[in-house]
């Protein structure tokens, strides 16, 4: 499931922005950057057929801002891109990402937060797990939008809710079965014996649908499907330099018109943040769950994401940065997804894929900066699912940031 991803470079630089933001203890920030990007292989194909490169040169406007207002706390981060093709001209297209929502309180026992995630680009080509493989722009609209709430029964306990919905559309038709949408509710308790430690089950039931799914002859179904999670979640914090999460939920997924896609089991994540120096950070995640929930774990997070067909994704990732001096920044990150894969039509299958990333940041002044990174994919698996394929990128980029 993995692909070059020709936006990295400058929504990794937007995170960059509200760090330093941040930093300066400003609310807001705004900026652009510029980047160029060799991609080979970029329709993903294998074997002997033609492998197609070029060079995309994305530029980029940045926005952001976090505002203490009283009780309450403004947050969001924006990025408008373009991205142009030197040799396939006919993919040219605007984008963007965004994370933004609302933290607040009340004098009493109250709190919560309101949340809007979305991102719009060009769809992956060659995605796998039995989704078409087309040549034309596609462009992939992803959003989602929730509030949560939280109320204090005691000092140890804390009650919690959450409502989610969850949307995905594309613009080619040969996508239309993939077009998805889901409302999601959860309650659940909390309990927090320590300042360490901090546990919680909650019940999680969703309701959706794919509204195009093609019957043959010009006619479509709506396919409903419904889930259903009991989660069990904790946090640890056994130091400064290293905090844990975890999930492991017993997880049940029933579809109205495709049952071979049906599941029942456990799924779950672990993330460790870790910072073992002053200079060096590492954040691995280890997660275990539908495709669909896979593709929205990293919505609206800088450094765009992918969309995922499969019946159950097991993945690692690990990203890392080092700082060699106080002006210069070394990234590096790996990526492994071990998908099983199911349809009506061709059975059972599976597909295995790896990004591997490298990237060098300088802080040329206070407000400007450039960059260079590589990217590796490869992806192998039962040909009839996904087709197996490499490919690389490299660039470079620069940003300038006002505070």
């Amino acid at each position: 499931m993995t692909h070059i991803n020709i936006h990295g470079f400058p929504l990794a630089l937007l995170a960059l922005a509200a760090g330093a933001a941040q930093a300066q203890q400003s609310p807001y920030y705004i900026g652009g950057s510029l980047g160029v990007t060799h991609v080979s292989n970029i329709y993903r194909t294998g074997g002997v057929q033609p492998r197609n490169n070029d060079n995309v040169t994305t530029a980029t406007l940045l926005a952001g801002l976090d505002q203490r207002l009283g009780r309450q706390r403004l947050f969001g981060d924006v990025s408008l891109r373009s991205n142009s093709y030197e040799n396939n001209r006919s993919l040219r297209n605007n984008g963007y990402a965004l994370n933004a929502g609302l933290d607040w309180e009340t004098i009493g026992r109250l709190s919560g937060q309101l949340s809007v995630n979305s991102n719009r680009n060009l769809a992956q080509f060659n995605p796998g797990g039995g989704a078409p493989s087309v040549t034309k722009k596609n462009i992939e609209q992803t959003d989602q939008a929730r509030a949560s709430v939280r109320y204090g029964l005691a000092s140890l306990l804390t009650l919690e809710g959450s409502l989610t919905h969850r949307r995905r559309d594309y613009s080619a038709s040969e996508y239309d079965a993939y077009d998805y949408q889901q409302d999601t509710v959860s309650v659940g308790l909390t309990y927090r014996p320590s300042s360490a430690l901090t546990l919680g089950v909650a019940l999680r039931y969703g309701d959706g649908k794919y509204p195009h799914v093609p019957l043959g002859g010009g006619r479509s179904a709506v396919d409903d499907f419904t889930s259903k999670n009991v989660d069990l979640t904790g946090t640890w914090v056994p130091s400064a330099a290293s905090t844990l999460s975890a999930r492991l939920s017993a997880s049940r997924r029933d579809r109205s018109l495709a049952s071979s896609t049906d599941f029942s089991g456990a799924t779950g994540s672990l993330t460790w943040n870790w910072q073992p120096t002053a200079r060096l950070k590492i954040n691995t995640t280890v997660m275990r769950d539908s495709g669909d929930e896979t593709s929205f774990f990293n919505l609206g997070n800088i450094g765009g994401f992918t969309s995922d067909y499969s019946l159950v994704t097991n993945s690692l990732q690990i990203n890392s940065s080092y700082e060699l001096t106080g002006k210069v920044q070394l990234d590096a990150g790996l990526s492994h997804y071990d998908r099983s894969l199911s349809n009506s039509f061709q059975g059972n299958g599976d597909d295995k894929s790896t990004s591997l990333s490298l990237g060098l940041r300088w802080m040329v002044t206070r407000n400007g900066l450039i960059g260079c990174q590589i990217n590796h994919d490869k992806r192998s698996g039962q040909s009839r699912f996904s087709s197996p394929y490499s490919a690389n990128s490299y660039g470079c980029y620069g940003q300038i940031t006002l505070r």
